[in-house]
Formats: structure tokens, C-alpha cells, sequence
């Protein structure tokens, strides 16, 4: 997802590489899927980029399930599949969101479940008394809102609810406070309940919630429309901090009585849309509120700042088959979305290394609060693990690089100078080990016999697309590169000499 380059090592000697390149045939854009969450536009949170000619961006999440394509093992849909549908005669219905970088047309995820994956966090999840653990409440953003900008707000003993999650006892507080805030509470809280009746519930079990009438969702929908319409209004304030509670006090049942865990124990896959809605919630409350602090460096080309979206991630874990039980990298991780993003989504072990001061702050932040989200969604994530560095020179990152079984390097920008150094490190990797790139690191494609000793001919290339809105400095699409490790490439190449 980023590009935050390193310097490159001088005492790595440059070597000219070369490369062979087969560019696969041109994917298919993805064409638009269903969302299983009604969403509303949000105000998109301020997000940073990272090329030499782009401005900084904002960049919102909101969930948007994609529908598994039918195989002989898929990934799993959710235990209660009954959507909630808004009957608009007599409320105000919310209408299609603005995403975390979300591209108008979707990728359709073509890869098998992976049974290896555990998704429960099986430690402390599910425990009535697990205890309190520091998490950054949306009460706390909304307060540091206030001060900043002005908002209308009500000030009364209403003003707070708290919301019951699906993995832990401790709930999170909201204000509920209208205005140019960074999280708008009612709709947050009404996208958190639904994704939890979805993918924790059974059909049965989700039916007291997902009744298109009487359901608990419903009313919290409704009482969600009210209040848009009316935000000052204490009746109403006190009607969605009602509709909360009982939707708390019903989940809380399924909580005590050990019913969601049975369910996760069953899964092996997230949603999408859910693990959207996660990273969304980490980065609104970790980067958002200090995204100003991310500069871009003018005078290091190698240094400026840049991340492939979501979706794009998302197509990259596909590509190149991650899972759960291989170790991934990151080289320029910045403020570590995508080391997050591959660690919940493929619960992979995930490394990133970044140089930036600011940069490694906000990762820090988000780390913290991504492993206190993940508790309080009950799940299980691979091992995270960021590096403050130059990442040729970090004698860790250098270990992890030898495990690895996918590397992403965003070089978009990268000087010649430190792509060759790039080749140079990566000829510790692995055989088969997969590296993805933004640019070829080499611009020839074929082994040639005055070439034969280049180290790049150790390596398969393929070029791929992306698609438009998958990268956060431009609009149009691209290519992407991922080259294969591959030890048998010279010795084929000796024979047919």
C-alpha cells in the first residue's frame, strides 16, 4: 500500500540489471458487486500520498462486501446471510458511501478459503471479566474535534452511548455529536451492528437483529434517520441511545453464552467489507486526527510518500496467494496500512520498514490500536511487526526478506540507483519467493550470454494492471510488476546454449 523509499547503500555495488518480462494478458475490470452494508457519505478522512507531483488526499473506509465466485472451496459467507432493507416511506434512508479510497468498480476475489486460517482470538476474547485495555474511544475524536472546529452539539446527559462489540466486554463510547467531525457516531455504530449480525450470527441467531420490521437493526435504523434529521432534538437523541441498548444487552448474550466464538471457530475468512470497516476505525482514530504531520520530502525522490488502496492490496494478496501461514514485507511501509491490511486479512505474519520519522510515529499509533480493535472484534491477526530504518540496511529486515514469501516494494519513484540495490538485497530471497513493484526492476527481458552473471536473471516477470482509484496519487490506472524468484532459470538457459 505505500512507497516510503530508503537511501540507497553505497557500498552496494551497482550492477546494470535485466530482467525477463512477459506481460500477461490485460485483466478484466471488475464490474460493480452488491454491498451487504447500506452505507451513507462520510466525510473522507485527510490521507496522505506520497509522489513527487500529487497533493494529499482524503481517503475514507467504508466497508463493501464482495461476493465469493463459486469453486470447490470459496471463501465463506457469513452464518446469517438476510440483508436489512430500508422501507423509505416514513424515514429518511442514507444513501451510498464515499470509500477509504474506494474504487467505483470493485475486484472480484478469486481465491480459495485458506483452512489454515484461525480466525478467534482465543486468549482473552469472550471473557466476561477480561478487564479494561486502552483503546481511542470515537468519544475522544469528537472531543478533540470540538476544540478544533466549530459543530453543533448537544449537550446533555444523552449525549454519550456505548456500543457492545462481538469480541470483548469492554464497549466504546460515542458522542454523539453532529457536525464536521471526523466519525459520524450514529452511522458508525449502525455499520458496526450490522456487520456483526452478518458474520458472527447464524440465520437463526441473527433473526431477533435482522428483521426487516421488527429486527433490533431496524429500529436502530430508523432511529438513526430520525436523528439526522433532527440532531438537536432530545427525544430523539434519547430514541437511538435506546435502540443501542437493547441491541447491546441481545448481543451481549450471545457473547456470554459462548455462541459468536462457536461461530468464528467455524470461519477461516473475513469478509472484506469487514476488514475495511477495521482499518477504517484504526486509521480514524491513530492518523486522521494527526495526518498533518506527514510532509512530503521535496528534496529525496526516493522519500516521497504514496499508497496503493485497499482493493489493490486485496488484488495483490490474490495475485500472488498469500496466506496465513507465510511471512510477508513491506519495504517503505509508512504509517503501515497495508502491513495491517495483509495481517488481518490473510492473518499472515507481516513485517514493514519505514525511515520517516512522522511516518513511523503514526504507524507506532496505528499498530496499538489496530491489536486493541482486533480484541474487541474477537480476532485473531498474524504477528505484526514495523522497523524503524533504512530498509538496506536493517539487518532484521534483512532476516525477514529471507523467510519471506511475498515482498511489496512501492518503487514508483525510486531512483535507478536504488532499484539496482534492490536487486542486489533480494538475492537472499527464496526460491519462488514473489516480489511486487510498482516499476520493473530491470527494463530487459531476456538472459543474454554477455548478461548471464546478472542477478536479475534470477527472476520471472510478469506484468499486470491495476485498475483506476487503486492508488492514492493518481486516478487512472497502471502496471505492476511481480517477479518470481525462480533457480532453475540459468540452468535452462545453459542447456539451450
Amino acid at each position: 500500500m505505500f512507497n516510503f523509499g530508503a537511501k540507497p547503500n553505497s557500498k552496494i555495488a551497482v550492477v546494470p540489471p535485466k530482467i525477463r518480462l512477459e506481460k500477461a494478458a490485460p485483466a478484466k475490470k471488475p464490474q460493480p458487486l452488491p454491498s451487504k452494508i447500506a452505507t451513507r457519505p462520510a466525510p473522507r478522512p485527510h490521507e496522505p500520498t506520497r509522489t513527487s507531483s500529487s497533493k494529499i488526499r482524503t481517503s475514507p473506509a467504508t466497508p463493501d462486501r464482495l461476493e465469493p465466485r463459486k469453486r470447490k472451496a470459496v471463501r465463506q459467507k457469513s452464518p446469517a446471510q438476510q440483508r436489512i432493507e430500508s422501507d423509505s416511506d416514513d424515514d429518511d434512508t442514507v444513501g451510498t458511501p464515499a470509500s477509504f479510497d474506494e474504487p467505483s468498480k470493485r475486484h472480484k476475489p478469486s481465491v480459495d478459503v485458506d483452512l489454515k486460517r484461525e480466525l478467534r482470538y482465543k486468549q482473552e476474547a469472550y471473557k466476561e471479566h477480561d478487564g479494561v485495555f486502552p483503546i481511542i474511544h470515537a468519544a475522544d475524536i469528537a472531543s478533540t474535534t470540538r476544540k478544533s472546529k466549530k459543530v453543533t452539539t448537544i449537550e446533555e446527559k444523552n449525549v454519550t452511548v456505548e456500543l457492545q462489540y462481538p469480541g470483548a466486554s469492554q464497549r466504546e463510547r460515542y458522542d454523539l455529536v453532529f457536525g464536521r467531525e471526523q466519525i459520524d457516531p450514529a452511522h458508525e455504530i449502525y455499520t458496526i451492528a450490522k456487520t456483526v449480525a452478518n458474520v458472527y450470527m447464524t440465520e437463526e441467531e441473527a433473526v431477533l437483529f435482522t428483521d426487516p420490521n421488527t429486527g433490533l437493526i431496524r429500529k436502530l435504523e430508523r432511529a438513526m434517520n430520525l436523528l439526522s434529521r433532527k440532531n438537536k432534538d432530545e427525544e430523539l437523541l434519547d430514541g437511538f441511545k435506546t435502540a443501542v441498548d437493547n441491541y447491546n444487552k441481545a448481543l451481549k448474550v450471545l457473547l456470554n453464552d459462548g455462541s459468536l466464538s462457536k461461530n468464528l471457530d467455524k470461519m477461516h475468512h473475513l469478509p472484506f467489507e469487514m476488514v475495511r470497516l477495521i482499518l477504517r476505525q484504526v486509521y480514524d482514530r491513530a492518523v486522521s486526527p494527526q495526518v498533518d504531520i506527514l510532509k512530503r520530502t521535496k528534496d529525496n525522490k526516493d522519500n516521497t510518500y504514496g499508497e496503493l488502496l485497499a482493493h489493490f492490496v486485496t488484488m495483490i494478496i490474490e495475485e500472488t496467494q498469500l496466506k496465513s501461514d507465510q511471512v510477508f514485507v513491506d519495504l517503505g511501509s509508512g504509517v503501515g496500512n497495508v502491513v495491517l491490511q495483509t495481517a488481518l486479512e490473510v492473518g499472515c505474519e507481516s513485517w514493514g520498514c519505514e525511515m520517516m520519522p512522522n511516518a513511523c510515529d503514526l504507524a507506532d499509533a496505528q499498530e496499538k490500536e489496530f491489536s486493541a480493535r482486533c480484541r474487541l472484534w474477537g480476532i485473531k491477526p498474524g504477528k505484526v511487526r514495523l522497523e524503524r530504518d533504512d530498509f538496506t540496511r536493517n539487518v532484521a529486515i534483512h532476516e525477514a526478506i529471507k523467510r519471506a514469501d511475498v515482498i511489496l516494494v512501492n518503487n514508483e519513484v525510486f531512483s535507478q540507483a536504488l532499484n539496482a540495490n534492490l536487486v542486489q538485497l533480494f538475492l537472499d530471497v527464496k526460491d519462488k519467493c514473489k516480489i511486487v513493484s510498482l516499476k520493473p526492476l530491470s527494463a530487459d527481458s531476456k538472459i543474454k550470454s554477455r548478461t548471464f552473471n546478472d542477478p536479475s536473471n534470477l527472476f520471472e516477470v510478469v506484468q499486470k494492471q491495476y485498475f483506476e482509484d487503486f492508488v492514492s496519487w493518481k486516478h487512472e490506472g497502471g502496471d505492476y510488476y511481480i517477479s518470481t524468484k525462480d533457480d532453475t532459470r540459468l540452468q535452462k538457459f545453459s542447456h539451450l546454449g
